[in-house]
């Protein structure tokens, strides 16, 4: 019989600024330690999302906010496999379940933090519709309507609107995306409610705030200096060919950015031994004979 984990003890500290660069580091070793596995996570949890996306399109637009919710099973979900690494765990897409299999007050804060994200996002969606008065929704929905004969459709430019838009949307994501930083892994792991993990999350960011805005700049140069070098190999062997290679190094650069979030979280929060953070489902294995 499986028995529900105690919380994790966490102990709030501040760091020095260089310490950000120390978990963007810290994420890119992780991630050659186990390339495979985390790109089949990836691509496991990338073809979850495609399906519940396509389905949803077929039933509403508006369903599509639901893909939001998935963000922070994502992050949580990656910063449990960091840890099954780190104690030399196999790599298992029940890492995204482990909100769900651990407590009920683990379960419940999750979903009240995928509420949150669903939430959030239709509010960004409903006020940028209204900003722009629907160019945007009509300048996608011709972006991704084929033409009569088959050929991909003539884009027209977006209009000054549309870009004010998008810019309000992702200035909003952002602001949102602060108070909810480490919510998600203070619900699953320091068995804290959503109103206490919001408040801990922000003193945390605030506390550490030279090594959160170092954590963020150092990923903006490694996302600069990678488009560089596409554009750069793009102009020499072609766009066709490097678009693969040019996916495949956007997708280990968006895997280890996960993966750094838990040294981030480790480190703010003083957790020195990942064997609190072991898979549940793991443990939950029967002997063998």
């Amino acid at each position: 019989m499986n028995v529900s984990p105690a919380p994790v003890k966490i102990r709030l500290r501040s760091l020095p600024p260089l310490a950000g660069l120390s978990w963007i580091r810290r994420g890119f070793r992780m991630f050659w330690r186990r390339p495979l596995g985390f790109v089949g996570l990836w691509l496991f949890f990338t073809l979850c999302v495609f399906m519940i996306a396509f389905f949803a399109v077929a039933i509403s637009p508006l369903v599509m906010l639901a893909v939001a919710a998935w963000m922070p099973l994502l992050s949580v979900g990656f910063m449990q496999a960091a840890t099954d690494v780190l104690a030399d765990q196999k790599l298992r897409p029940a890492v995204f379940r482990t909100p769900f299999t651990t407590t009920r007050q683990a379960a419940r804060g999750m979903l009240a933090v995928m509420l949150i994200y669903v939430a959030a996002v239709a509010l960004l969606a409903v006020c940028a519709n209204a900003m722009d008065g629907g160019d945007t929704q009509r300048w996608l929905h011709a972006a991704s309507t084929p033409g009569a004969d088959g050929k991909p459709p003539a884009i027209a430019p977006m209009s000054a609107a549309s870009v004010s838009a998008i810019r309000f949307v992702m200035l909003g994501l952002t602001l949102i995306s602060i108070p909810l930083w480490y919510v998600p892994a203070l619900v699953q792991w320091g068995g804290q409610g959503v109103a206490q993990a919001m408040f801990s999350s922000v003193v945390a960011l605030w506390r550490t705030k030279g090594a959160f805005v170092t954590f963020l700049a150092g990923w903006a140069v490694v996302g600069f200096v990678f488009d560089a070098i596409v554009q750069v190999l793009a102009s020499i062997f072609g766009i066709e060919a490097m678009s693969l290679a040019a996916l495949t190094g956007q997708m280990m650069l968006s895997i280890t950015y996960f993966l750094s979030l838990w040294f981030g979280f480790a480190d703010t929060f003083e957790i020195s031994s990942p064997a609190p953070f072991h898979t549940v489902m793991a443990d939950a294995e029967p002997p063998a004979a």
